[in-house]
């Protein structure tokens, strides 16, 4: 049997059934990290072995990835069999065929150790240095080849697809974090079983089967675009604290949790406008004049000392879906750099008005994020860094990290939330609506 193989099948050599496993994501990093490396070091020291892998592909297109998408996939009309195998980097899910990966590993691994193997057969004398330079070219050289060969595979199989699919497929390329981490409670990674196979579902541009057919907030016909848009329920609003409860946590740790406030005031010096300022005579004038102060504008979260010592930072959290109608014919990069130049018109002259930092947080639905959130980020990166005495790059793919998860699970709660109040299905309500109708209430002597 060839190697691995054994584990993708259960004990009779029939295909585990694995359609009802709760720990997709589990399977999948177990595969990923773990097994794949035991079979890439065998593909690295014994060469001319691809054939003897064909039973474990065989596994991984017929057994493991229908049921990690619970679902059938066929050749034919199924991109994930096609992209399966690209990085993570490259839309794909970083699974490679083993029996096409075999003859590439040998090779690099015969090349990098090809100083090594000349010194233990004396036709030359080992120098350290020059093992160090042959190792480090020959790597780069194999990653420059792999990155051509990648791009190039993922421009033809995106060329052959529709443009929507295509548009959607090709953003997969800057939102796959939440697939390159380990699953685990304590730092946050983990994600439900219809968590992650949703998400894996929509980063090929495929609609979760078992939707429900109309929208239990508003009753019309349900689908993806319209569980991003429905306002009934109030899921849009969870969507968007989801994403800024997590930011404001890392930042709660980089620095402390008294630096961390929700909701400030855009203007603290302006009280929001209330009944009694508003001018009977002009009630309109009144408020635009507190607006225009600032007054009733606040931002998501005060973090004092994100960007400077005794400087407060306000972060107003936004997320869109680049694949709503007004926003299907642009580029995703520029629909949000469009966000936030809208956010910075309506908060930054205030913000600086009050010595304040202004960054609008802006990310889609799928995990895109822009531009201001990216630095924002590699600043909260650089101060866990540093507190945490870790290296920088470690920390900063742990904060991309949880905030990926952040926004598959914002997303989740969007498409599988429900949206009935608890007013319509709740018949056993007291006869009064305020506090007048506590002074009836006596506890039995």
């Amino acid at each position: 049997m060839a190697p691995g193989k054994s584990r993708l099948l259960d004990g009779s050599g029939q295909g585990a059934s694995l359609r009802g496993r709760p720990f997709p994501q589990s399977a999948y990093a177990g595969l990923q990290k773990s097994l794949q490396q035991e079979w890439q070091f065998v593909q690295r020291v014994v060469g001319g072995i691809g054939g003897e892998f064909a039973d474990v592909q065989k596994a991984i297109s017929e057994l493991f990835l229908p049921a990690l998408c619970r679902d059938t996939l066929t050749e034919k009309d199924d991109v994930r069999l096609l992209l399966h195998g690209l990085p993570v980097k490259h839309a794909g899910m970083a699974i490679p065929d083993p029996t096409k990966s075999a003859k590439t590993n040998y090779e690099a691994s015969s090349l990098v150790t090809s100083h090594l193997f000349a010194a233990l057969t004396g036709s030359k004398a080992f120098r350290s240095q020059e093992y160090v330079a042959v190792m480090t070219d020959v790597k780069s050289e194999a990653k420059s080849r792999k990155q051509t060969t990648d791009d190039r595979t993922l421009k033809s199989i995106l060329s052959k697809l529709p443009c929507d699919v295509s548009r959607a497929i090709a953003r997969g390329k800057k939102t796959g974090q939440w697939l390159s981490v380990m699953p685990s409670t304590i730092n946050g990674t983990d994600l439900a079983a219809q968590e992650f196979r949703d998400a894996l579902l929509l980063r090929f541009a495929r609609t979760p089967g078992d939707l429900q057919s109309h929208c239990d907030g508003c009753g019309q016909k349900n689908s993806v675009q319209h569980a991003h848009e429905c306002k009934n329920g109030g899921n849009v609003i969870m969507r968007h604290n989801e994403v800024a409860y997590t930011v404001g946590d890392l930042f709660s740790m980089a620095l402390q949790p008294s630096a961390v406030r929700n909701e400030p005031l855009i203007n603290s010096g302006c009280p929001a406008v209330t009944v009694k300022d508003v001018n009977p005579s002009n009630p309109a004038l009144t408020h635009n004049l507190h607006k225009n102060q600032g007054g009733d504008l606040r931002g998501d979260l005060c973090i004092r000392g994100a960007w400077g010592k005794s400087i407060d930072l306000i972060a107003d959290i936004s997320i869109c879906d680049t694949d709503a109608k007004s926003n299907i014919s642009r580029d995703p990069a520029k629909v949000l750099e469009a966000r936030e130049k809208e956010k910075k018109r309506k908060y930054l002259a205030l913000c600086l008005q009050n010595r304040r930092h202004f960054t609008p947080f802006v990310v889609s639905t799928d995990g895109l994020i822009g531009k201001e959130a990216k630095a924002l980020l590699q600043r909260l990166s650089s101060l866990l860094a540093e507190k945490w005495e870790k290296p920088y790059s470690v920390v900063c793919g742990y904060v991309n990290a949880r905030v990926s998860i952040a926004i598959v699970r914002a997303t989740h709660l969007c498409l599988r939330g429900s949206r009935v109040p608890f007013s319509h299905f709740s018949s056993r309500r007291p006869q009064w609506e305020d506090k007048a109708g506590l002074s009836l209430f006596r506890h039995s002597s």
